[in-house]
């Protein structure tokens, strides 16, 4: 994320809540970081009128934003998005010219399979997302080093 986030530069957009490391790197190579709300029922993908309206305040404030990282998978609310939530902020991001950053770390957790379907943001845009992960959130146990 942090090689990504230098090569891409401009602004860092992330849900509201987000994983507790996505932050550190973009403010590391003094990029800004705006939080962007999402629906209570997938944390992980940001509200894709809340995203539209974001990337147009921090453009009128002399901003750039040009990434935007999400998880389907959502660790600290422990959600999945469902996939017309997922589609219609993808569709948001892609009209802004937003480079979309899937965090799939926890893709491989236990969810419930019945009442939503994991969907990776590759699989609706492969040329326009890049997928990162690590070994140690899903395929580890806890405390356990990769």
């Amino acid at each position: 994320l942090l090689a990504l986030t230098a090569a891409l530069g401009g602004d860092v957009l992330v849900p509201r809540p987000c994983a507790a490391w996505w932050a550190p790197y973009a403010r590391l190579l003094g990029r800004p970081v705006f939080h962007v709300g999402t629906p209570a029922e997938c944390g992980g993908v940001p509200d894709p009128y809340a995203l539209l309206e974001t990337v147009r305040r921090v453009r009128a404030e002399g901003g750039d934003p040009r990434l935007l990282v999400l998880s389907v998978a959502d660790d600290p609310t422990a959600t999945v998005a469902p996939p017309e939530v997922l589609h219609e902020t993808l569709e948001a991001a892609t009209d802004e010219g937003l480079h979309i950053v899937s965090d799939e770390t926890w893709r491989d957790t236990v969810h419930a399979p019945h009442d939503t379907v994991l969907l990776s943001p590759a699989e609706m845009l492969p040329d326009q997302v890049t997928v990162v992960t690590d070994l140690s959130g899903a395929h580890l146990p806890p405390g356990w080093p990769a």
